[in-house]
């Protein structure tokens, strides 16, 4: 008993984070308000007609997005015990060109402050700010490539993995992978309980034989076809991811000044006020 407690603080100590609790995670089907009974049912139907031409739409809509701001919520199954953690609340900042993510975890109690990977720069690695640190972690910035977040189980996946086009093309390539053994039913409109956000909710089943995660939620925003959130599930059900995108801006484009941490604006602002 004693080295099972163990392991699960060693767990949650290597991964930064706490065990999520599934049955909150999946959102609930209810009204949607902003739209006449007429209406959801239109967009509904048009969506139910033809799924796949639907995804192909959403896909393409992603792919002309040169940069945005969003705030973004994680849930990933990983670490020594394989445990779900999350939620982790992250507002963040991606570019195309060069190719830039900037997170920043709003969640005060989390391991990591800051992280920024921008594609041909500080030898093409990422440079973080632990908010709590410990050896060989170090106060200030440090630098790590790519694929260490991924290797000690930090993360699921790289950097150069995220971003609502990525996540598109990624459900594509599976779909198209799966060929005649795809099942991709529309599940009708609902709303995200923790944005708001009313959503298209598409069903994606994947042949398990083939695809160790086969099954993927997959839910659309209704008001800009963009990606509002994913699930994706294991054949017993049990889920190993989950991602949130909720205040989508695409206003004004992400430049090399949005792509700096507060801990480096802070130190260039105290050497110009001559105080560090």
């Amino acid at each position: 008993m004693r080295l099972t407690a163990f392991c699960l603080c060693l767990a949650v100590v290597i991964s930064g984070g706490c065990a999520a609790n599934e049955k909150m995670i999946e959102p609930q089907h209810g009204p949607i308000t902003e739209l006449t009974a007429a209406e959801a049912d239109a967009r509904a139907e048009a969506v139910r007609r033809d799924p796949l031409a639907y995804l192909k739409k959403v896909t393409e809509t992603c792919r002309a997005l040169d940069s945005y701001r969003l705030s973004f919520t994680r849930y990933e199954r990983r670490g020594l015990l394989r445990i779900l953690y999350g939620p982790e609340h992250i507002d963040c900042w991606f570019r195309r060109e060069p190719f830039s993510i900037r997170m920043k975890w709003t969640d005060k109690d989390t391991k990591y402050g800051e992280s920024v990977y921008i594609a041909g720069r500080h030898n093409n690695k990422v440079r973080f700010v632990p908010r709590i640190w410990m050896p060989p972690l170090l106060p200030g910035i440090n630098t790590i490539d790519l694929d260490t977040p991924v290797i000690w189980g930090e993360a699921k996946r790289p950097l150069t993995a995220f971003g609502l086009q990525r996540l598109m093309e990624q459900t594509m390539a599976s779909v198209d992978g799966a060929g005649e053994d795809l099942i991709l039913r529309y599940d009708g409109l609902l709303r995200l309980e923790e944005s708001g956000t009313a959503v298209h909710h598409l069903h994606i089943e994947l042949p398990a034989s083939r695809y160790k995660v086969n099954v993927q939620e997959l839910y659309v925003s209704i008001a800009t076809d963009l990606p509002a959130g994913t699930v994706l599930k294991f054949p017993s059900g049990t889920i190993d991811a989950a991602y949130f995108y909720a205040k989508i801006d695409q206003s004004s484009p992400v430049t090399d000044a949005d792509l700096v941490m507060d801990y480096e604006r802070e130190r260039m602002r105290s050497k110009g006020s001559g105080t560090e």
